[in-house]
């Protein structure tokens, strides 16, 4: 899974999540600051603040959701380096009973 981003699959999916992010201003997920993303996409050695794909459901947890669109938002580098593989947060809320 450390090759995701390498594959051809994993790369016009990355692009295609920028192009997504970009037209759209997203913020980053976490922080959550303007991106600027005339920085491009994070490349190794790039800006920290640049735009980088972040898997809201860690792909170490969740690895069947790694190439899912849905489950990948708009994320500073340095937000989603910092965060490691700490499962997202439960947009739901907390539930008023176990079900």
């Amino acid at each position: 899974m450390a090759d995701l981003w390498n594959s051809a699959q994993g790369r016009r999916l990355r692009l295609q999540l920028f192009e997504r992010d970009r037209k759209a201003n997203a913020p980053c997920r976490w922080c959550p600051d303007p991106i600027d993303y005339s920085l491009g996409p994070y490349t190794r050695g790039g800006d920290v603040m640049a735009w980088s794909p972040e898997h809201v459901k860690p792909r170490s947890l969740y690895p069947q959701l790694a190439l899912e669109p849905t489950n990948i938002v708009a994320a500073h580098f340095h937000c989603n380096s910092s965060r490691g593989t700490r499962a997202g947060v439960n947009e739901m809320g907390t539930p008023s009973r176990a079900w």
